[in-house]
Formats: C-alpha cells, sequence, structure tokens
C-alpha cells in the first residue's frame, strides 16, 4: 500500500499498524540514518545560488544569569566588556525569554524548539530521581544542523540522560559530534569535578580528586570550544558552550578585579564567575577574528532562567540588582523568572542593524528554527518557534507578525527564600504563564495538581506596557483579557508525551512493531518526506530483513515534490526461529540536485518467548528485558551490591520467601505474557537486607499492561512492612514490573517482588 500526502495536514490515515502491535511495541524503533553521498546541502534556494558560506554559529549559554547582570542591562558592578561589546555591535534583546523558570525545561525547549506545554522536559527532576531524558526519536538543532554538513559540539552541561554516555538521550546521540561536560544536572554543581565525559570516555582529572582545584571546569569547556573551532574552521560549524557559570556555589580560581571590594565572600566569586566568563567571550570573539571567520558567524548568548540566590558562599542578588526592573527569581513565572538578558552578533549580517534594542518578545523555542534557517536545514512541523533571523538579519525581509501567545509552565519541587516572596508561597504549586502583546497572566493551582478546575486557580493580570515589574494585579479590571488569556493556556497545554509524527531531516521514518511472533506476518510503515526545495526523482523505497524473514517487494516513484511524502506499508513475514534483537532496515535511494544518493534507517525487533502455558513464577520465566540500579535484577534471592548472585534470601517484614525477584531501585523488568494470563500476585516491600543497612529505604512498586498501569503501591518504607499484590491482567501482552525510587536519592532502596506469580486459568 502507497500513498501521499502534504508535510503541514493531518490526513488521519486510513493505513494503520494493527493496534496490538503498537502495544507490544510501545511506538516505534527509531534508528540511525546513514547517508552516501550528499544529499543535503541545498535545502533552500538561498544556500543553493547564493554561493556564500553558511554562517557558523555559537551559542553560549549562561546558568542562572539574571536579566540585570550584564553591564548592556543596567548593570553597574559587575564588569562584562566583552559582552557589552557584543551588545554594541550587534543587537540587544529586552524581551527575550527562557524556555522556563528552572535549568531543564528551559534548554529543552532551547534544543527542540517547543515551549513548556508540548516540549519533553517541563520540569526540573525530583529529589533522588534522575534527570529526564529527550525522546529517542527527539529532533534538536543539532541534529538538524548535522544533517546539513555542520559540525556539531556542546562543552559543559548537558542534563538530559543518566551519566552513561551511551544513553540515547546523550549529547553525542542527539546531534552533538562532541562532547565534553557533565552528563547529569548534579554532576554540574562540581566546579572541580574529578572526571568528566568525553563523548564515550570518562575524562579523569587526577588534579582535582581528594578535594582538589587544579582545573576549573568552566575554563576547560572554554578552551576545547576554542580548539574546536581552531580544528574545524574551514567547516560549517555548530558550537554550544554551556557553562555552568553562574549557577551555585560559588566559586572560582580567583577574584581578579574583585579581590579586597567589601562585598561578602559569595558577591565576590558570584562577580568573579561572570566576569571571568565575560573573558572566555572574549576569547571566542578574538579567535574568530584571528581566523578571519568572524563575518562568517553568529554568536547567540543567553541565559537559561532568572538569578538564583543559592550555594555557599552565600551571595545576594539584589545587591547586584541581579533581576533588573523585574520582579522575581529563579522558579518564578515573574519576568525576573524568565525574561532574560539575550544578545546576538553576526557582524555579516547585522548591518545597519548593529548596536540596535529589538523589543519584540521572543523566547528559548525560536533558536531551533532560527539555527535551521541559518543552516538551510528544513524545520520540523511540530515545533512552536519561529526564526529569529529578521531581527538581526540587515537584508531579511521585515515583516508585520502578530502578536503570538508566549506559554510557560512550572512545577518546581524546591524552593528559595526570595522566590517564595515573590510569589506569596507558592513556589511549590502548579503554576503557568502565557504573555500576548502587552498583557501577561499568571495563574496558580491551589497544590500540584493541574487537574483541578478553573475556579480553583488563582489568576492575575500584569499589563507589561505599563508595569514592567508586575507590581498591578488588573485582573479584576479587565476580566476579558484575563479569560481570553487563560483560555490560550488551557489550549498551549497537551499531556506528556505530546503526541506527533516520526520526523527526520533526512525525510525517511520507520515504524515497527517492537516484538514479532516467529512465524507471524507484520506491518512495517516506511515513509519518505521530501524537506527538500527541488524535486526528488528516481525515488525507491525497499526494506531489507534478517535472513528468513520475508518482506514484500520494492516501491518506485518517478518524481517527490517538494513539501510532499509517501508512504509504504511493508508486509514483513518473521522467521520461524528468532534469536534476541533483529534489525529490519529501510532503504531510500533517490537522485537529488544531480547526485544519486542513498539513505537507510534501522529498527529493531525482539522475538518474543512462548507465553506461559501455566501458572508460573515470574523467576522461573525468559524476560525480554531487565534493569536495576545496582547490579542485575536477581532470581529467587535479594539484590546484594553489583554482583551478581551476591544477595542473601529473600525477606520482607521477617518473613523468608523462597522465590521472587531482587532489585534495587530504579529497576523494571518486562516480561512477554501474549495475552495468556489472568491474574498476577505478589508480596512486595523493602528488602529486611536494606532494612538492616538503614531506615532511608523508599520505594513504589507498580505494574504496567501494555502502556497502562494496573497498580501502584504508593510509598513503602521498611516500617510498611509488605503489601500483597493481586491484579487482573487478562489480555495483556507486555507486563512491566517497575520499582522507583520513593525520593530518598536510591539510597538502600532493594526491595523485593516476593512469590511474583503469573495465573493461567
Amino acid at each position: 500500500m502507497e500513498m501521499e500526502q502534504t508535510m503541514t495536514r493531518d490526513d488521519g490515515r486510513a493505513a494503520t499498524l494493527n493496534r496490538r502491535h503498537f502495544l507490544i511495541a510501545g511506538g516505534a524503533a527509531i534508528g540511525a540514518a546513514v547517508a552516501a553521498g550528499d544529499p543535503l546541502t541545498a535545502w533552500s534556494a538561498r544556500a543553493a545560488t547564493s554561493g556564500a558560506r553558511r554562517p557558523n554559529i555559537v551559542i553560549v549559554l549562561a546558568d542562572d544569569l539574571g536579566y540585570g547582570e550584564l553591564g548592556s542591562y543596567g548593570q553597574s558592578r559587575i564588569s562584562t566588556p566583552n559582552l557589552d561589546r557584543l551588545a554594541r555591535e550587534g543587537v540587544r534583546y529586552t524581551d527575550f525569554y527562557a524556555g522556563g523558570p528552572v535549568c531543564a525545561p528551559s534548554r529543552c525547549s532551547m534544543l527542540t524548539g517547543m515551549h513548556t506545554g508540548h516540549a519533553t522536559v517541563r520540569n526540573n527532576p525530583e529529589p533522588g530521581s534522575g534527570d529526564e531524558p529527550l525522546r529517542d526519536d527527539e529532533v534538536t538543532f543539532a541534529l538538524l544542523a548535522q544533517a546539513v554538513g555542520y559540525r556539531t559540539a556542546l562543552f559543559g552541561k548537558w542534563g538530559f540522560s543518566p551519566d552513561d554516555p551511551t544513553h540515547p538521550s546523550g549529547p553525542n546521540a542527539q546531534g552533538f559530534d562532541e562532547f565534553l561536560g557533565y552528563l547529569t544536572h548534579t554532576h554540574a554543581h562540581d566546579y572541580y569535578p574529578d572526571s568528566l565525559w568525553h563523548n564515550a570516555d570518562r575524562l579523569q582529572l587526577p588534579e582535582n580528586q581528594g578535594g582538589g582545584t587544579g582545573t576549573y571546569a568552566p575554563d576547560l569547556f572554554a578552551d576545547r570550544a576554542l580548539q574546536f573551532i581552531e580544528d574545524h574552521r574551514e567547516d560549517p560549524f555548530l558550537v554550544v558552550l554551556s557553562t555552568n557559570v553562574p549557577h551555585f556555589p560559588q566559586q572560582v580560581p580567583d577574584l581578579g578585579q574583585y579581590a579586597g571590594m567589601p562585598w561578602g565572600e559569595g558577591n565576590l566569586a558570584h562577580a568573579a564567575q561572570i566576569t571571568r566568563m565575560d573573558a572566555d567571550v572574549g576569547r571566542l570573539v578574538a579567535k574568530l577574528e584571528d581566523h578571519g571567520i568572524a563575518e562568517d558567524t553568529v554568536i547567540l548568548f543567553v541565559s537559561d532562567n532568572g538569578p538564583h540566590e543559592e550555594g555557599t558562599p552565600a551571595h545576594d542578588p539584589d545587591f547586584f540588582d541581579a533581576n533588573g526592573p523585574l520582579r522575581g527569581y529563579k522558579r518564578n513565572l515573574y519576568e525576573g523568572g524568565i525574561r532574560v538578558p539575550a544578545i546576538i552578533w553576526a557582524p555579516g549580517l547585522v548591518g545597519a542593524a548593529a548596536g540596535s534594542t529589538a523589543v519584540e518578545p521572543w523566547a528559548m523555542w525560536d533558536l531551533l528554527p532560527t539555527v535551521a534557517e541559518l543552516t538551510s536545514a528544513p524545520v520540523p512541523p511540530f515545533v512552536d518557534g519561529r526564526s529569529m533571523l529578521p531581527s538581526f538579519d540587515d537584508t531579511a525581509d521585515d515583516v508585520q507578525r502578530a502578536e503570538r501567545p508566549m506559554y510557560f509552565w512550572r512545577l518546581e519541587p524546591y524552593t528559595t527564600g526570595r522566590a517564595q516572596a515573590a510569589e506569596g508561597g507558592r513556589v511549590r504549586h502548579a503554576a503557568e504563564a502565557l504573555r500576548q502583546g502587552r498583557w501577561k497572566a499568571v495563574r496558580f493551582a491551589p497544590d500540584r495538581d493541574r487537574s483541578v478546575p478553573d475556579d480553583a486557580w488563582s489568576v492575575e493580570l500584569y499589563d507589561l506596557a505599563s508595569d514592567v515589574g508586575e507590581t498591578t494585579n488588573v485582573a479584576a479590571q479587565h476580566p476579558e483579557v484575563a479569560a481570553s488569556l487563560v483560555a490560550l493556556m488551557k489550549r498551549s497545554w497537551i499531556e506528556p508525551p505530546m503526541p506527533r509524527e516520526p520526523w527526520r531531516p533526512d525525510g525517511l521514518t520507520i515504524e515497527a512493531p517492537e516484538l514479532v511472533r516467529a512465524g507471524a506476518s507484520v506491518e512495517v510503515r516506511v515513509t519518505f518526506a521530501n524537506h527538500r526545495s527541488q524535486d526528488v526523482s528516481n525515488l525507491g523505497l525497499q526494506l531489507r530483513v534478517p535472513d528468513g524473514w520475508s518482506a514484500s517487494p520494492p516501491r518506485r516513484r518517478p518524481v517527490l515534490r517538494p513539501g510532499r511524502s509517501t508512504e509504504v506499508l511493508f508486509t514483513v513475514v518473521a522467521g520461524p526461529a528468532l534469536g534476541g534483537a533483529q534489525q529490519v532496515v529501510a532503504v531510500a535511494t533517490y537522485t537529488f540536485a544531480g547526485a544519486v544518493a542513498e539513505t537507510t534507517l534501522a529498527a529493531t525487533v525482539r522475538s518474543t518467548p512462548a507465553p506461559p502455558q501455566a501458572t508460573s513464577y515470574v523467576s522461573d520465566l525468559e524476560w525480554l528485558s531487565s534493569t536495576n540500579a545496582w547490579g542485575p535484577v536477581e532470581r529467587d534471592q535479594s539484590n546484594g551490591k553489583n554482583g551478581a548472585g551476591d544477595g542473601p534470601a529473600i525477606s520482607i517484614a521477617g518473613l523468608t520467601y523462597a522465590k521472587g525477584l531482587g532489585v534495587h531501585a530504579p529497576s523494571e523488568v518486562s516480561v512477554y505474557l501474549g495475552g495468556a494470563c489472568t491474574r498476577f500476585t505478589s508480596v512486595v516491600g523493602v528488602d529486611d537486607f536494606s532494612a538492616r543497612q538503614g531506615t532511608a529505604g523508599s520505594v513504589v512498586f507498580q505494574l504496567w499492561g501494555d502502556g497502562r498501569k494496573l497498580y501502584d503501591s504508593g510509598l513503602l518504607t521498611a516500617a510498611a512492612g509488605a503489601r500483597n499484590v493481586d491484579v487482573g491482567i487478562a489480555d495483556v501482552d507486555v507486563l512491566r514490573m517497575v520499582v522507583t525510587d520513593g525520593g530518598n536519592g536510591n539510597q538502600t532502596d532493594h526491595a523485593s517482588w516476593a512469590d511474583a506469580k503469573v495465573h493461567v486459568a
């Protein structure tokens, strides 16, 4: 079956994969593309005909830098001469917004072009939990630049994966050719780490071990960014310098020009951090100028949220007037928490706009479409942003743009004194804000539940044109405006994960069930979209399958117009005997711009074991997968430390069990049932092995069947004893047994599924 569609409409396709296949798969398995030739170098007529070098892009992302902490934004105590120069020679933005009032959602918004009503990561991690990952099929601006031939790098703070460089949400997998820095948020709180990650390798810093301070990580990140520019000065490049300055703690190698000032230790260190970061920006500009590529480069400087007040030695953001004329701080949805300094320096583009001030509101989610336009890459249809190029390119058309709504969400686990005072003690409440033109609404839920009725929320309205400091709530004077903005808030929120069609910059996508039964027939959808500015001709689509499998024959199409796509549903018959993971590979061959190209994309599928034929202990079954915080999931004994088989017998509340699973949160075991079972029973709880080590252990047990939550134990501690579980699982294909940390930071979270059993009628 084959069909064509435009790229801008949801056509409610009649050809769909079997619903059960999707339940088994949990979504599409998207692999990595490999292109032959150079099919992605002429996306736009401008790029194809101008002959000009595509601009290099350098993004400098500060961490918790307030709106008023640069000289060009009114700062009088902290010296920032290099950034002030960029503002004089470039464009300074007065109304630029972070993606959110804390770092993780703001940075996700920057990378993916979506606001926090649509983005994957919408909150900072809860205490004791790891960083929330990006989706496997995420589209970042780095992937777009990489697809059109840019060399890409990120140096500094990442924050979207566990401390595992091979994770699919790691920076290399998300489009950066080179990474040096911290993978996790908590690691980035250490300015003198004893190790960092360089791509997949751990870079040891022995001079920092044992409390040493030999290498200041932000210096290392800036040095590596300079070297990357040196190495790739002949290529178009994208560099993100994601510094952790001036996030807490207030640490810096020396106080520089501030030594001896009577400001207090924390304030001195904070000022020195910012001035040191400013000097790194100066070094970047000098490197570009030394190699004669400054005219070919765009530098964007921005902060991820408003000013902080944390860490030791203590510093006072009000001493520096860090939020300028704005109300609020980091964690607040008032302007001081989300409006941030932003400067674009682009000597080859700004022309007469040099030294100008841009007053139109822009936001983090505009960076992806801006990078896409600069690099001549396609823009995914589901992004919320728009290109900033007209605001700093003197040759761009100055079109009138409607006043768009700009949405912000906040659900924050932590509080600080000034942020609490700014909101009247509501920092830990669910909150959202929306700006449109001169008007801005902020509303607060009575607690952390956003599903409460509208009349339970407290709504505030501010006229930013006359009250940028948000001192006067005018909701009572303009109820129709407040109601209109609240309605826009509600339309801006889509429950995560936001559904969206698979999309890749090269146009090739594949959707396949994750699990297949031996000898079964399944459907695999292959789609090719022409994101280019010219026709693709002689397009062929085929599916390569493992030996012993069969797939329907290739399809050909003579011409595919720009903005159109073609889709083929391949029928695949799995072989009679499978061994573990297999790959099916979509192949697109075509001619573009006179060159023949081939793009491939693999999806991984797994064979299913035979479903249970009789009532069975889960520990006796073959599992689809298992993950565990410490060592392996143990069969018929409790989880010990790191090695297999190093735990004692399963024991909960003094009772010993011969059968079961021993885990350490976070943990997950997936079992294939094939719809053959009716009930799941177990005794669950914190294992006595954990209780003997301390009282800190706390966990939550969950059962999931084909993506639906079937059971949740609530918080369990050793003192809570054992909990009996008896849950119906009729027609469930894949059962997931999940144990999450209860908020204690993964300490002594040894737990057990004692006597875990699936029952066959």
